[in-house]
């Protein structure tokens, strides 16, 4: 089992960036739709069980953190993997995450981290 790399930037405010500490959902409004699209293709691409078509859902920023003299910060990317069985006419949910490392170059936030599917397998 190995990790997969995502990444993707972001225009940023860097005077802003202190103020995510306390409201990351500000920084996940920031986030294009297209990325969005990407990460949840990479999700799915990455997952060893693709039983019930498993959707990404409800993305949400943790545990954000920033240094400024350095540029450089992380965050937690948090999500729900959802599942719908039609044959059992059952839904499933897990809740996952990608930690993320960042620097801040030119008003552009460059974000990288790995994705580790947890998913047992026998």
């Amino acid at each position: 089992m190995d990790s997969k790399e995502f990444r993707f930037e972001l225009k940023v405010d860097e005077h802003a960036l202190k103020g995510y500490k306390e409201n990351p959902k500000d920084l996940a409004k920031l986030i294009d739709k297209e990325v969005i699209k990407e990460l949840q293709d990479f999700v799915f691409d990455n997952l060893k069980d693709k039983d019930g078509s498993p959707e990404v859902a409800e993305i949400e920023i943790k545990h954000f953190k920033y240094v400024e003299a350095d540029r450089k910060g992380s965050f937690r990317l948090q999500f729900l993997i959802d599942r719908r069985f039609c044959c059992s006419d059952t839904d499933s949910c897990s809740a996952d995450y990608i930690d993320f490392q960042f620097q801040v170059e030119d008003g552009m936030l460059q974000a990288k981290g790995g994705y580790f599917d947890w998913t047992l397998s026998n």
